[in-house]
């Protein structure tokens, strides 16, 4: 199974890219969609599952459209807020916990306007649908989070 996770706050403008990117994907076979404000440990469990993950996340920058790079398990240190989990730390997680971390790639989209607003830019629009057409086409279904 792959698995997408989308991490993204609608209520704050471009932030909410990747939960576009999500709505996109539901339905779609053999795939897996998360949409979740952001990562949880209780993701762990799903990525461990998963033969490939592929994280979504806004990034403020106004381009590239769309950045891809690979993802390792690393460790992350414990902060005062769950805002410290990232997609590596996840991943080593997934490892520690059950004995396995998939291949995994973080696709970054640009998110130039994140104030409190509903509704994408025209960049972060133009982000979403160039990351679905990046992303595997196997049929999911969304679970929020």
């Amino acid at each position: 199974m792959e698995l997408v996770i989308c991490i993204g706050n609608e209520a704050r403008g471009d932030d909410g890219v990747a939960c576009e990117v999500a709505r996109r994907l539901d339905g779609l076979p053999a795939l897996r969609v998360l949409s979740a404000p952001q990562l949880d440990v209780a993701m762990a469990a799903e990525i461990a599952s998963a033969n490939r993950v592929t994280f979504v996340d806004a990034e403020r920058r106004g381009a590239p459209p769309v950045e891809r790079r690979e993802v390792l398990p690393a460790p992350f240190l414990a902060g005062p807020t769950t805002h410290t989990l990232d997609p590596a730390g996840l991943l080593a997680l997934a490892e520690a916990l059950y004995g396995r971390a998939p291949a995994a790639e973080i696709l970054t989209l640009a998110a130039p306007e994140m104030e409190h607003a509903e509704g994408l830019s025209p960049v972060a629009a133009l982000a979403a649908a160039m990351a679905e057409a990046m992303l595997p086409r196997g049929a999911g279904r969304l679970e929020e989070g």
